[in-house]
């Protein structure tokens, strides 16, 4: 059975994903992979696409790519969200909190007289836009990235002379999928800038810290912007923040970047860590794989075996390793590896396929949303739907029900000619 055939309002187990190449390492970064609890919430009013439940977020997709994703029927386990007590919950006043938390530079300060920039990182719909107009106010300038035609907006941090951020395109992850992930990509990995700043729609965390995984992994000062707080306690939930800075090892600032609540604070621990060059703390993301160790040898291994390599190409030794086993083509040809050294890698890769049971791509995917989920356990409440979130369900209900929608859409089109 695949997730095409599943029924509206059943649940299912996804035991396979097939296909290959990029569309198919999109998939897994989105979550889609073998284990996952996947629900079907309804289909278009042609029939195609469909939309789909998975890791709390929801997910469209076409037929044609449903149907190469293999699934067992089930019923429904998702996880009941039980509250955290009061002693454990960071309280957020003024969504501006200190943060307690703070790696270990790396070296003297850089001198104040060098200018500090910054890349403004996140997914598609998580405020991004917003948090950067607050953070540059009218002094941004527009243009293309070298070579390829993806909007680059610069700008400088208002009342801190000698900084600039550049506002990245919204991405899922730092897989090459599209132009958009390569250019995010390649920008941190080439121009290196002082500091990242990730941010993260705090009411779909789940979803948005699978980047910020592999932000942690390119080794370069990073600080996590949780926009959105005033949706999330406002609707019932809330974040451990102390907590979830110690389990990713880098600070962690509640905002609210439509409000201008939070900003401050945010900007003055970006500019601390790019200027002491505080990077995150080194995680053992692995460490909480459950099949014996399988996934955490083979990154470990690795890691050996390109660890001379890495460094003479400037990559980072973790991501780089991860990539490896993910078979990205383009970091295997930057690392240059010689005949023998790429049949070792295969090798190490199929013994941890062999002991995991999931191919390569599937393994480190969900050895991340592994580690993603323990997060989540450990420091978040969800909220509970808003008032907007049903309203807007309602109306959907209508717009695209299955006998409502194309005669809605003629008379809607009818008005506009009109």
């Amino acid at each position: 059975m695949t997730l095409k055939d599943l029924e509206i309002g059943k649940s299912g187990i996804i035991t396979e994903v097939a296909g290959e190449g990029a569309l198919r390492q999109h998939f897994l970064d989105m979550g889609v992979i073998p284990g996952a609890e996947v629900s079907v919430i309804k289909f278009a009013p042609l029939g195609d696409p469909m939309e789909i439940r998975i890791h709390g977020y929801e997910l469209t997709m076409r037929l044609a790519d449903a149907g190469k994703i293999g699934i067992t029927p089930s019923e429904s386990k998702q996880k009941q969200n039980k509250p955290r007590s009061v002693e454990n919950t960071t309280p957020h006043p003024g969504l501006g909190e200190e943060g307690k938390f703070h790696p270990k530079g790396s070296g003297d300060p850089l001198p104040d007289t060098e200018i500090l920039s910054f890349a403004l990182v996140g997914n598609q719909n998580s405020g991004k836009t917003t948090l950067f107009n607050q953070l540059t106010g009218a002094n941004q300038h527009v243009g293309n990235f070298p070579g390829v035609t993806v909007d680059k907006k610069d700008g400088e941090i208002r009342g801190y002379k000698n900084t600039l951020v550049t506002d990245l395109p919204g991405i899922y992850s730092m897989s090459p999928y599209t132009a958009e992930e390569l250019v995010s990509r390649n920008f941190v990995l080439d121009e290196k800038p002082h500091g990242v700043i990730n941010i993260v729609d705090a009411t779909n965390i789940e979803r948005n810290l699978y980047l910020t995984m592999q932000l942690l992994e390119m080794d370069i000062p990073v600080v996590v912007a949780l926009n959105m707080m005033d949706e999330l306690t406002g609707n019932g939930g809330s974040i451990d923040v102390n907590r979830m800075e110690h389990m990713l090892g880098t600070p962690v600032v509640p905002i609210s970047a439509a409000k201008n609540e939070g900003i401050d604070e945010l900007i003055k621990h970006a500019i601390h860590i790019a200027r002491y060059r505080e990077k995150p703390l080194e995680q053992d993301f692995c460490s909480q794989d459950d099949n014996g160790g399988a996934v955490h040898r083979c990154l470990h291994a690795v890691a050996h075996l390109v660890e001379d390599h890495a460094k003479e190409h400037g990559l980072p030794l973790r991501f780089a390793a991860s990539k490896l086993i993910e078979g990205d083509d383009q970091v295997l040809k930057r690392l240059g590896l010689d005949k023998n050294e790429t049949e070792t890698l295969e090798h190490i890769v199929l013994q941890m396929e062999k002991e995991r049971g999931l191919d390569r791509s599937a393994a480190i995917a969900d050895m991340r949303f592994c580690f993603i989920s323990k997060v989540c356990e450990e420091c978040v409440n969800k909220p509970h739907e808003s008032r907007e979130h049903i309203r807007s369900r309602r109306i959907d209900k209508v717009l695209t029900g299955r006998f409502t929608a194309i005669p809605l859409f003629i008379a809607i089109m009818g008005m506009v000619f009109s």
